[in-house]
């Protein structure tokens, strides 16, 4: 099927391009036929003007003298006879009598095994002109333009042909590179991609294009899977210690003080589900831009320095210090205050938790590069792998495979997706030693 259809294509092309050659001949051919009609005419026309002339200045007779001459030496199309005012032949052609003379102007009239077309002039100074002219030189020329101009379309009919033919395989070769490729894509196969012939055609824009498609499928796809194992990993944890805990405490022969020990344990395990919920939430609503139109004037200076005075006991009961840098000067900014709270808490909850006894962390308010507010949280902790940084800021991605430690693995995730929100951008970076993670904000967004 797949092989008909350049065929089919051509056979639409060549159609419809015969169509308007055909139309192109006849146009040609009745135009040639008009032209060379009236360039005869004007010949006719001029001849016949020059014997009418002739004949009112030295008479009849000379004029019918140079009419055997010119009838004698010319021996082309046009052929000329005079007749006096009674009827004879006074000089030139013999073709026909005066009885035989169609009326005065144009006319066709077969003599002979010839047609011709006859031009009867009467005269002022008495008798009649006739100018005949053998149509067989016309209609040679004219079928002689015809067949030039024919045989020129019929051959760029059959180049058109064969172009739309290596066109359309063409066409089709690279359309159907794509479409085994969206039959492979819909089998299951998302490694699948279009091919690219590198020829900078719109079919290489669209493979472009597709493949784009196609990477951002494949990611949110294995982002799913990544969510869903870790989701089921961390939920099935703090749930099941839940459970134990609740069956703990419905033992009769337990202490009270047991009995509320467990209970707490149990609300303790019930908080980190509904956080790690609460965090999806706040990511989704983030990336979606729902939260777009809780956004208003704040001023970041002030903020940097509110949270900095949060978590500095925080900071502090991990062994770590805190130093915070900001304006004095307000810093003005249109956002989500909320959101931007909870991704700077989140940075600095991970750098409390992973900076390691005697780090030293940083939060600072710069101006970025393109002239907007950059927020930095900076630590001389461990750091993360060059290799691994593109991976952390994923949801539920922790380089504690294990989960040893305490977390969701969400809050470099709620920080990109609050850098998203603002049409900023989230960078992780060396801190030498330690980790730098920079969320540069646009300076459009400043009120």
């Amino acid at each position: 099927m797949r092989g008909a259809k350049p065929a089919t294509l051509a056979l639409v092309v060549a159609g419809a391009v015969a169509l308007a050659l055909a139309i192109g001949l006849f146009i040609v051919g009745f135009a040639g036929e008009r032209l060379i009609e009236r360039r005869q005419h004007l010949v006719a026309e001029t001849a016949r003007d020059y014997f009418v002339a002739f004949a009112h200045e030295d008479g009849l007779a000379a004029m019918a003298r140079a009419l055997d001459r010119r009838t004698r030496s010319e021996g082309g199309a046009f052929d000329y006879t005079a007749f006096d005012n009674d009827g004879h032949r006074v000089g030139g052609a013999t073709l026909l009598t005066a009885e035989q003379l169609p009326a005065p102007g144009y006319s066709v009239r077969e003599i002979g095994d010839a047609d011709y077309e006859i031009l009867v002039q009467p005269m002022s100074v008495g008798g009649t002109l006739v100018i005949y002219e053998n149509l067989a030189d016309r209609r040679a020329f004219h079928w002689a333009i015809v067949t030039a101009v024919g045989a020129t379309l019929l051959i760029s009919l059959v180049i058109v042909a064969g172009a739309a033919l290596f066109l359309g395989r063409l066409l089709m070769r690279r359309a159907e590179g794509i479409a085994r490729a969206a039959e492979d894509i819909a089998a299951g196969d998302l490694a699948a991609r279009a091919p690219i012939a590198g020829a900078g055609d719109v079919f290489d824009d669209l493979a472009v294009a597709i493949n784009a498609m196609l990477t951002r499928i494949e990611e949110l796809m294995t982002g799913m899977r990544t969510v869903t194992d870790s989701l089921s990993h961390d939920l099935r944890s703090p749930l099941t210690r839940l459970r134990g805990a609740l069956n703990r405490a419905l033992d009769e022969d337990l202490a009270q003080a047991d009995r509320l020990a467990l209970i707490a344990e149990a609300e303790a395990e019930c908080d980190q589900v509904l956080a790690t919920f609460s965090a999806l939430l706040d990511i989704a609503r983030a990336e979606s831009g729902l939260s777009r139109d809780l956004m208003a004037p704040l001023d970041l200076a002030e903020l940097v320095r509110d949270i900095g005075d949060l978590f500095e006991p925080v900071i502090e009961d991990a062994g770590q210090a805190l130093v915070v840098t900001a304006p004095d000067a307000p810093v003005p900014f249109v956002g989500h205050e909320l959101i931007l709270r909870q991704a700077l808490g989140n940075l600095l909850h991970n750098a409390a938790r992973y900076a390691g006894d005697g780090a030293r962390v940083a939060l600072l308010l710069e101006t970025g590069e393109d002239g907007g507010p950059r927020l930095v949280v900076a630590d001389t902790g461990p750091g993360v792998p060059v290799a691994q940084r593109g991976r952390v800021l994923e949801r539920f991605v922790r380089l504690d495979e294990t989960r040893a430690t305490p977390g969701s693995g969400l809050g470099l995730a709620i920080a990109a997706a609050c850098a998203k929100l603002h049409g900023g951008r989230l960078t992780l970076g060396d801190n030498r030693p330690g980790l730098r993670v920079v969320l540069d904000l646009p300076s459009a967004a400043i009120d």
